[in-house]
């Protein structure tokens, strides 16, 4: 016995603005600081894997 599944509609942003400020947060490079943090997370993550 298969079940119907209900389509799904794609959800309609009405207010541009948000989109807008959205989009500019995920362009925004990421700071310098948080970069270094993140490198050195990673190398002490390698560190434990080998």
């Amino acid at each position: 016995m298969g079940t119907k599944v209900k389509p799904v509609q794609p959800t309609e942003i009405k207010d541009k603005n948000i989109v807008r400020e959205v989009i500019e947060q995920i362009r925004k490079p990421v700071p310098l600081s948080i970069e270094k943090k993140l490198k050195k997370e990673d190398e002490l993550i390698m560190k434990f894997f080998k």
